[in-house]
């Protein structure tokens, strides 16, 4: 095998396994179940927002130069400094932990319900700083060991889904599947994953000798590209087994019950053992990826005081504490989160692909009115003030969850016309 071949093939699969976490292992069946006929829409919203966005991000940060400093320079020197150190807080103190979480409470107490969690706890955080601790070679770990058996036990469940499913996809009360979906995909995570990831998958690249641009940006484009076709033939598969079930469990059904329901009648208890090793695999590589990613970070903006090694141990043992406290717990403030960083998120990665033409009055006007939308539907969200709740619903497609939008876009127009003026200002 060619070595450029081999190298975005391990790559891509690299970048599959960070961004295929167990959370995305129970959402699109559950968004499956919603949509029941409408399936097909869902997929393309689910995707949209969980898949596309993510590995566009990547591309972006390499486009930009390799770093998520130099995406978001214009918007301000020092933005990728907080946005990434409040995703490096988020990872540590929710999403790493809700990994090894969730890899117990899917992958060993679905099947043994009286196993003790501290023992699995020590043992999986053990496991994720095995891994973490070759930095140079952490990628080709995941790419090369880890993710083939993730994909081999997937691969399996969903065509035998397809093949004899659980039942067939009803007509439900869901009014817009894709919509649904394309908000749904937000819990994922993968966004901030990208940015957390993104400059590691990048450096990984140059390492392996690609270091002009075009070669980064080309291998990274092949790279997402394996990427995506994993990803989607997992998700529409997942996603369909949920829309297969949509006559047999109620929409409120617990996420994590659906799944298990539905492998337990299509394969019994093997196929529950075979699922477990699933949700370890994909929560276990997850963990490394990010654990990875914050260990690079605080080594970087702490001049090495705080060495790669020594981060990666402190992170592990508190994500490991956290992790005892339980899925539910853990993911009870993960929403308001969400909806304050998404936007800004998104709007940095769709700029970031045209950074080098857009003027940075353009920016910055995109990025300041996208935080003020979001940190309002953040306050109306916690708090429950009526006169934000007006404030929020009179702009447009506030109805659909984009509140950002439109204001983004006069941002950026505005922005723009100010940058313009004051360009004109100064010749005169």
């Amino acid at each position: 095998m060619k070595k450029n071949l081999r190298d975005s093939i391990v790559i891509g699969l690299a970048l599959f396994a960070t961004f295929f976490g167990a959370g995305n292992l129970i959402f699109p069946p559950f968004l499956g179940l919603q949509s029941g006929t409408g399936w097909v829409g869902a997929i393309v919203g689910f995707v949209s927002s969980g898949v596309l966005l993510p590995i566009v991000a990547v591309y972006a940060i390499s486009y930009a130069g390799g770093s998520v400093e130099k995406m978001t320079d214009k918007i301000h020197p020092k933005f990728a400094k907080v946005v990434l150190a409040v995703i490096m807080l988020f990872c540590t103190f929710i999403a790493v932990p809700r990994t090894g979480a969730v890899a117990f409470e899917l992958g060993v107490q679905a099947l043994f319900p009286k196993a003790p969690m501290l023992p699995f706890i020590i043992i999986y955080f053990l496991a994720t700083y095995y891994f973490v601790n070759d930095k140079n070679n952490v990628i080709d770990k995941i790419g090369s060991i880890l993710t083939p058996a993730l994909v081999t036990i997937l691969i399996f469940i969903i065509i035998k889904g397809v093949i004899t499913p659980v039942g067939q996809p009803v007509k439900t009360d869901l009014n817009n599947p894709f919509i649904n979906a394309f908000l749904g995909g937000y819990q994922t995570g993968d966004l901030l994953v990208s940015y957390l990831i993104g400059g590691v998958i990048i450096a990984d690249i140059t390492r392996k000798g690609y270091t002009s641009d075009k070669e980064r940006n080309k291998m990274t484009a092949i790279a997402g590209g394996v990427a995506l076709l994993f990803l989607c033939i997992v998700y529409t598969g997942l996603l369909y087994q949920g829309a297969a079930a949509s006559a047999l469990y109620p929409n409120d059904i617990d996420r994590s019950v659906l799944i298990l329901s539905i492998v337990d009648t299509l394969l019994g208890r093997s196929g529950l053992f075979a699922l477990g090793i699933a949700v370890i695999l994909a929560c276990l590589t997850t963990a490394i990826g990010e654990t990875t990613a914050i260990a690079g970070f605080f080594e970087k903006v702490t001049d090495g005081k705080l060495s790669y090694k020594k981060v990666a141990v402190i992170s592990s043992v508190i994500s490991g504490g956290i992790a005892l406290l339980g899925v539910d717990r853990i993911i009870f403030i993960s929403d308001p989160i969400f909806l304050a960083i998404y936007p800004i998120l998104i709007v940095a990665v769709i700029l970031g692909l045209f950074y080098k033409h857009v003027p940075k009055s353009a920016l910055q006007g995109a990025a300041l009115f996208t935080l003020i939308v979001s940190g309002l539907e953040v306050f109306e969200l916690v708090l429950n003030i009526p006169f934000l709740t007006t404030l929020i619903d009179i702009i447009p497609l506030s109805e659909h969850g984009f509140a950002w939008i439109i204001p983004a876009i006069v941002g950026f127009v505005g922005g723009a016309i100010i940058g313009k003026r004051e360009d004109e200002l100064a010749v005169n």
